[in-house]
């Protein structure tokens, strides 16, 4: 189950070190970070990406730093020299543990593409291990991971004692579990090394990811705040918004977004009973998300991925209509319920903290952009 503190706000545990150690040799020589894709340099897409996961971001590089300093980001030594990807990651725990960091995520210089969500897909990993690597189409990518900055020490010894540098050796001994990415129209770790990457790269770059997002939730936490402090921002910025948000918990009812509409959604049962969910409210609810659909709304919401929906009742038709007719989606989901979440989207999806301004630069990329 995925941690809680993988989900605050900031991601105040983690740390992010990308490693620019690569020199594009087959590609001219010089930084592999400085080979443009898309009009962007590699860096650059890095930065966007992995700055709002990390609380704070580094390089790892040999040679002068200073050309770097544009970027605006520490830029760390291996003080063991030239003993490939594992100093790097070594030179990251332990700058990251004395900066009062308890994870240090690392990735390669040469990713162009990597996911949005990578830091909260690699903590579900972390219930079959103490770090966790990402995979994709059968293989492992061992640079990519999340570690705790306590095996430090460990490393160090692999490193200094005992002599090996394989980073496969480092993750068999520190026992990192291996989370895959769902099959996507692009695997989100593909690298760039030769002209033939380049070139292949150059074609992805326009290629759109998923344009469905949950926020994952803590269990019994509500995200109604949050969406409705989201619509107000996305109304005022002119976004055509459909769809339901949920106000109240006991007299709870959901809110058309478009027409203000109530929809009573709990049944008091007697003094004995309880509430229960009012399956026919829900039912005249899902005219609702259907008429946004139709409409073509910028962004359609969905209050949350709840038991009905995990179930495949309650608004998962609708859900799934929307992500069909490839319009922008977003819901809640709470931590025990993301497993069900991930197979019924088939992982096609970016998961958010429960974080307004993560929500803010989600919708910034995903609708807005394509709302223009």
């Amino acid at each position: 189950m995925l941690d809680s503190r993988f989900l605050a706000s900031p991601p105040g545990p983690v740390a992010g070190v990308i490693l620019a150690g690569g020199q594009a040799r087959r590609l001219g020589g010089g930084d592999k970070g400085d080979i443009e894709i898309g009009g962007r340099s590699i860096l650059a897409r890095l930065i966007d990406t992995l700055a709002p996961q990390v609380a704070i971001l580094a390089l790892n590089a040999h040679g002068d730093g200073g050309r770097f300093g544009p970027l605006g980001l520490p830029v760390l030594n291996d003080d063991l020299g030239a003993v490939g990807p594992l100093g790097g990651i070594l030179a990251g725990l332990e700058w990251a543990a004395a900066g009062g960091y308890s994870w240090l995520l690392t990735v390669p210089t040469d990713t162009p593409f990597l996911p949005p969500d990578l830091v909260l897909r690699l903590a579900l990993g972390l219930d079959r291990g103490p770090a966790a690597i990402a995979a994709s189409g059968g293989r492992h990518h061992p640079v990519i991971g999340l570690w705790p900055v306590h095996l430090a020490a460990s490393l160090r010894q692999l490193l200094v004692t005992e002599g090996r540098r394989k980073v496969q050796d480092w993750t068999e001994l520190c026992g990192a579990a291996v989370v895959a990415w769902p099959e996507l129209a692009i695997d989100p770790f593909i690298n760039v090394n030769t002209a033939e990457d380049r070139a292949l790269a150059e074609g992805l770059a326009a290629v759109p990811g998923p344009r469905t997002a949950a926020i994952v939730l803590p269990d019994k936490e509500s995200g109604r705040d949050l969406l409705a402090e989201f619509a107000a921002w996305a109304a005022g910025r002119g976004l055509r918004l459909g769809g339901l948000i949920q106000r109240g918990h006991h007299d709870a009812v959901m809110v058309d977004l478009e027409a203000g509409t109530n929809f009573p959604i709990m049944q008091n049962l007697g003094r004995d009973g309880g509430c229960a969910i009012d399956t026919q409210a829900v039912a005249a609810a899902s005219m609702v998300v259907r008429g946004a659909i139709e409409r073509r709304r910028d962004l359609v919401v969905v209050n949350k991925f709840g038991a009905l929906e995990a179930e495949g009742n309650g608004l998962a038709d609708e859900m799934l209509m929307a992500m069909a007719e490839d319009i922008p989606l977003l819901t809640t989901v709470s931590v025990g319920r993301l497993d069900a979440w991930l197979g019924y989207c088939g992982g096609m999806c970016q998961l958010l903290p429960p974080d307004g301004a993560a929500l803010r630069h989600w919708a910034e990329r995903t609708v807005t952009a394509s709302a223009r």
